[in-house]
């Protein structure tokens, strides 16, 4: 029982954040595309917008690849270095909730994976000696 549901966990743990960082890395090139229809005079708005507030666009490209970089970090090598897995999947969450928090699934999404980052340093640490 306790392997199926480590392993369903896995499973929507990845799920989880593969939507993330695909959605932040569509999010990024739609800023690179609006950023440079912006600086050739095709768009006529330059910026983006962190808790309804006006950010350059440039800005907000930066901010969305590197949310996606760290969710990729926190999920690929933080099997190797559960720590460094949670505080990036922690510092991913922080700017991804800036960036879209309006959308409903961004935050439920954030939970699971700040969820499988922990439970990950929980199977790291040794199993207590039994006497």
């Amino acid at each position: 029982m306790a392997d199926t549901t480590a392993s369903w966990w896995s499973r929507t743990y990845g799920v989880a954040s593969w939507i993330l960082i695909g959605l932040f890395a569509l999010l990024a090139a739609a800023h690179v595309v609006l950023t440079v229809l912006y600086y050739t005079g095709l768009h006529e708005t330059g910026v983006g917008y962190i808790f309804g507030w006006e950010w350059p666009a440039l800005l907000i490209t930066i901010i969305d690849a590197v949310v996606a970089w760290l969710l990729w970090f926190a999920y690929r090598r933080g099997a190797e270095s559960p720590g460094r897995g949670l505080v990036a999947t922690i510092a991913a969450a922080i700017m991804a909730l800036a960036r879209a928090a309006w959308m409903v699934f961004v935050p439920i999404l954030l939970v699971v994976a700040i969820a499988g980052a922990v439970i990950r340093i929980m199977k790291s640490r040794p199993a207590p000696a039994r006497t």
